[in-house]
Order: structure tokens, then C-alpha cells, then sequence
């Protein structure tokens, strides 16, 4: 692993300043090798069998818009699972190697599909949904700035087909308020599906 920024501290530094806990970064690789992206776990002070994640580095390339203009923020992102299931932090790191290719802004209501085939056979939910981050500091993840630039967070959950078809249809507010209001557990990766009717 190549000696880290000074961008890439501060994001570090921030990222587990609102996780709590001891931090660990360690490179992830895409599968030819030629693209890599760090990652930070932090174990959950009050529930250990909690883990948050936290990407360091996407924030470091300028996304861009359908219309060609550069995003107005960076981005970076993370994640909270259970600490047993250690392939999420890989499904992140693909995300984030994901967006770092394609360079193509991503946004709260964004999907990126089919991130789980990688790791689980046959997953109930392959897709991974991109929401502002509710699970930290009481629902409040703040922008970090880091002038001239603006680093915002995008939470990484699972989702199933049907949900993601849903929000392309009836879209992301729709999907979050039936998330809310049917309580449904993020960390549970055999949860039901939402109730979409």
C-alpha cells in the first residue's frame, strides 16, 4: 500500500472520528490488479459484532453529471454490517472501484447493481442502494470540506430486484419512507422485502 495523501488522512481521520473505535485500513484491488482503494473498518465501541466501513480515496476524483459538468461534491462511502459477514467490506470496495472507473456521479437514490454475485451465491439481494447516511451520529453524517472541495457520504445497504425496480419506478423517497415506516433492520441480510403494495 503506497503512502496515503493528505487528502486521504483527513478523510480517514474524519471517517473514524464519526465511527468510533479503533480504525484498520487495509488496500483492496479490483481483478486485474490496476485499480485499488482503501479501506477503513472501525468495530462498534457498544456492539462489537457491528462493524462500520468507511472508503478513503473515492473523494479524490471528480464525478460527472449526464451533462457533462462535474458534480458539485465529491463523494466517498460506507456501511454498516455485521462484523461476521466480511465480504461487505469487499462489496463497498467494489463500489467504490466501480464509480472510480466510470467516473459517472452517483447520488442518494442511486443503485449499483449486482455488487453481491462477487461474494454470496445466489444472493437475496444483489444490489446495493446508495442512501444519506442514517446509521452514525444520530442520523447525522456532516460534509467534510476540504477546500475547495466538498466530501459527502452515501450509505451502502442491501436491496432486492423488485426494490430496485420500484425505485425506478416510483423512486428512491417513496422506497425510504416504506424502509422507515416497516422498520425494516439494513444489517439483516435475510430480511423479507419491503412491502411494496
Amino acid at each position: 500500500m503506497s503512502p496515503p495523501s493528505a487528502h486521504c488522512r483527513l478523510v480517514a481521520k474524519y471517517e473514524q472520528k464519526i465511527f468510533g473505535g479503533k480504525p484498520e485500513v487495509r488496500e483492496y484491488l479490483d481483478e486485474a490488479g490496476a485499480a485499488s482503494i482503501d479501506m477503513l473498518t472501525c468495530l462498534d465501541l457498544v456492539d462489537p459484532e457491528i462493524v462500520s466501513i468507511g472508503t478513503i480515496g473515492v473523494s479524490e476524483v471528480a464525478l460527472i453529471t449526464g451533462s457533462g459538468d462535474e458534480l458539485f461534491t465529491r463523494v466517498e462511502l460506507c456501511a454498516a454490517a455485521l462484523a461476521s459477514e466480511g465480504y461487505w467490506v469487499n462489496a463497498v470496495a467494489s463500489v467504490a472501484l466501480h464509480i472510480i472507473k466510470t467516473k459517472r456521479s452517483v447520488l442518494p437514490g442511486c443503485a449499483v447493481e449486482n455488487i453481491f454475485r462477487d461474494y454470496i451465491p445466489n444472493p437475496r439481494m444483489p444490489h446495493v442502494y446508495l442512501a444519506v447516511p442514517f446509521f452514525w451520529n444520530e442520523d447525522h453524517f456532516p460534509q467534510l470540506d476540504i477546500p475547495p472541495l466538498q466530501i459527502n457520504w452515501l450509505q451502502c445497504i442491501s436491496i432486492y430486484e423488485e426494490e430496485r425496480l420500484f425505485i425506478q419506478i416510483f423512486g428512491s423517497d417513496d422506497f425510504e419512507t416504506r424502509l422507515v415506516e416497516q422498520n425494516v433492520n439494513i444489517l439483516d441480510m435475510t430480511r423479507q422485502q419491503v412491502a411494496l403494495d
